[in-house]
């Protein structure tokens, strides 16, 4: 039989975070990315709403990066958004928002986003 290994990341590093005050003022900025022709699936967990951008493996140091259990994201924006909602609507714009809340990096990601507030 196969030997199945599952390695977590160790450490998630975010280059540039975006707090936004209010999950409105999040979803208008998500609707002009989307009317740009972008295709954005809100994350949400922990009472938290976002977006992230992963920052791929694309050099030799980035792929070493990976494999010692760091990821990057290039940015993150975000807002409080105490309760799950399959979607948002800005005019008449759905933005869809899928619950992560199974994924143990993306609950201590939004866990790490709602203490900046403080």
């Amino acid at each position: 039989m196969v030997e199945i290994v599952c390695n977590p990341p160790k450490q998630l590093i975010i280059l540039e975070c975006t707090r936004f005050p209010t999950i409105e003022a999040l979803a208008k900025v998500i609707a002009v990315v989307i009317s740009a022709g972008e295709s954005v699936i809100l994350r949400w967990t922990e009472g938290v709403a976002f977006m992230y951008t992963h920052l791929q493996p694309t050099t030799e140091d980035l792929m070493s990066e990976l494999l010692k259990g760091r990821v990057y994201w290039s940015d993150v924006v975000y807002a409080e958004m105490q309760e799950y909602k399959p979607s948002i609507r800005v005019g008449t714009l759905d933005i869809p928002v899928i619950d992560v809340s199974p994924n143990p990096l993306l609950r201590d990601a939004a866990k790490w986003m709602k203490q900046q507030r403080k």
